[in-house]
């Protein structure tokens, strides 16, 4: 895969499923951004597709 295509891949992802989320929005008022950020990548099935990608694309450097 290239690495634009990695990129739009990761793009539609946060589209569809990060903005707007409200775990996420309720962390950042509750707890602040670092929580809210902290659970995204190592809590939630999204985050954890993101960084299976992200390093995919590391990869191909």
């Amino acid at each position: 895969m290239k690495n634009t295509e990695l990129i739009n891949e990761i793009d539609n992802l946060s589209d569809t499923y990060c903005n707007g989320c409200f775990i996420r929005t309720q962390l950042r008022k509750e707890s602040g951004k670092t929580i809210a950020y902290r659970f995204c990548i190592e809590q939630c099935t999204v985050g954890e597709s993101i960084k299976q990608i992200g390093s995919k694309l590391k990869g191909s450097k």
